[in-house]
């Protein structure tokens, strides 16, 4: 019977790699990156046999895309163009996606699918500062990509760059000649939010515009918050406010209609994404483009490109386009 399994000393020689790495790699036990965890159970599986006392995993042709729990009452066409870029990608490798809902607070669908071994892989739509999700799929020594920036640029991550596109639409308010911009966005523990603020505040001090903290409100998450950071922030008076996503620009602009603030005679208003809902507003709102769909569908390929053995760079970053509107 052991003549039939592979040692662990055969896959570490095969692989370039050490025994120790292999043992982790099929435990799912200590820091392995998810390449080498993918090259090693997939010479393991294709070989027909098990390492030592490992069991090989069965590959399933499925990947688990995790997206945010709120998905399900919020329509968000940035996740939903995503998630076009990605089924259309992993049926092109025979690879079907099963939808995992989870958020800070609740991840036991994807327990479930990872310890049921349901998935070769995982997509995680969204990162976060803190995020249970990554914590849980590293854990399983499960191959994962995510779509936004993660701390461990070894890690599978495909991104726009936010901090640039973030500066560049915010030195072109300040280039005609707006002064105080007041910032409003979500959370600050996804790291999208994290990054766009980075890039307001680099706008800022390259145009010797000192910060101004109490225009400056994050976590607007809820209705509730929005209309309050917005009475705060018209007290004190802005030139502009800048939005960190679609939705809250759309809503935003209607807040201000019904208060009979004009756009942009008395405030202008930008947003730090585009989408079809900011093009039939009044008027048309400055924001800064991403190919949503071209992200998923690079955030997918790559992950199947590593889990096939193919040499990655794994941490990728795309590009934008400031598209200027009636708004400012």
């Amino acid at each position: 019977m052991e003549q039939n399994k592979l040692k662990l000393e055969e896959v570490a020689r095969e692989l370039g790699v050490s025994k120790t790495t292999v043992s982790r790699a099929l435990s799912g036990k200590g820091r392995v990156s998810p390449e080498t965890t993918a090259r090693v159970r997939d010479y393991v599986s294709r070989s027909g046999r098990g390492a030592g006392s490992q069991p090989a995993r069965q590959a399933t042709s499925n990947l688990a895309l995790v997206i945010p729990s709120h998905f399900v009452r919020l329509d968000l066409p940035f996740l939903r163009k995503c998630m076009g870029g990605i089924c259309r990608m992993a049926a092109q490798r025979g690879y079907d996606v099963l939808l995992c809902y989870a958020d800070e607070r609740s991840t036991e669908q994807l327990q479930r699918q990872l310890a049921a071994r349901k998935v070769d892989g995982v997509i995680l739509s969204r990162t976060m500062v803190v995020d249970p999700c990554l914590e849980l799929v590293r854990q399983h020594g499960v191959p994962y990509a995510a779509i936004g920036r993660l701390a461990d640029e070894r890690a599978l991550q495909v991104d726009n760059d936010q901090v640039g596109a973030a500066r560049a639409l915010t030195r072109h308010l300040l280039q005609t000649g707006v002064r105080r911009i007041a910032y409003l966005s979500g959370r600050i523990n996804y790291t999208v939010n994290v990054d766009r603020l980075l890039g307001f505040h680099q706008a800022l001090k390259e145009y010797g515009v000192p910060p101004a903290p109490e225009l400056v409100f994050s976590d607007v998450e809820t209705p509730e918050k929005r209309l309050d950071a917005l009475a705060a922030v018209l007290e004190r008076r802005p030139e502009c406010i800048l939005c960190g996503d679609d939705s809250l620009a759309f809503d935003l602009l209607k807040d201000l209609r019904q208060r009979g603030v004009c756009v942009p005679g008395d405030i202008r208003l930008a947003s730090l994404y585009d989408s079809e809902i900011l093009l039939d507003t009044t008027p048309t709102v400055t924001a800064v483009q991403f190919d949503a769909e071209a992200l998923g569908t690079a955030a997918c390929r790559l992950l199947l490109d590593a889990m096939s053995g193919r040499e990655v760079v794994p941490r990728q970053v795309q590009g934008f386009q400031v598209v200027l509107r009636e708004s400012t």
